[in-house]
């Protein structure tokens, strides 16, 4: 897909600004405003956004460089598991403080994404 010469650094720029708004975001919410966990849930999701803007803006530079943006897949790839890592682990300990049950929306889908994916990673990983 043709990108519009002028529209790269625009759009770079754009996302700079839209990145430090987030950082701007998640420094103003503070402990104490909101519950602890909805917090933190804001906190993990605006630091999500970041990356993923940094991530496009990272992107535009470097194909605007004509250099090869593919490159940036591997560390958009680890930023994507350690985000569902993240999220795997506070959905356990959600499970285990009882905050999600049986009635919780949602859990069904949960527990057919988690079986399909532990089937995938079983041939990564046969042991």
């Amino acid at each position: 897909m043709a990108q519009d010469p002028q529209q790269g650094p625009e759009l770079s720029s754009r996302l700079k600004k839209t990145n430090e708004e987030l950082k701007h975001l998640q420094d103003s919410v503070k402990t104490g405003m909101i519950n602890v966990k909805v917090l933190m849930d804001f906190r993990n999701a605006t630091e999500r956004a970041r990356q993923a803007s940094a991530a496009v803006q990272q992107w535009l530079e470097t194909q605007g460089k004509g250099s090869d943006p593919y490159k940036l897949m591997e560390q958009v790839m680890r930023q994507r598991l350690e985000m569902a890592t993240q999220l795997i682990k506070d959905v356990t300990s959600d499970l285990e403080s009882l905050d999600v049950d049986l009635n919780t929306p949602g859990l069904p889908e949960f527990n057919r994404a988690v079986r399909t994916l532990t089937e995938r990673l079983s041939k990564l990983f046969p042991y």
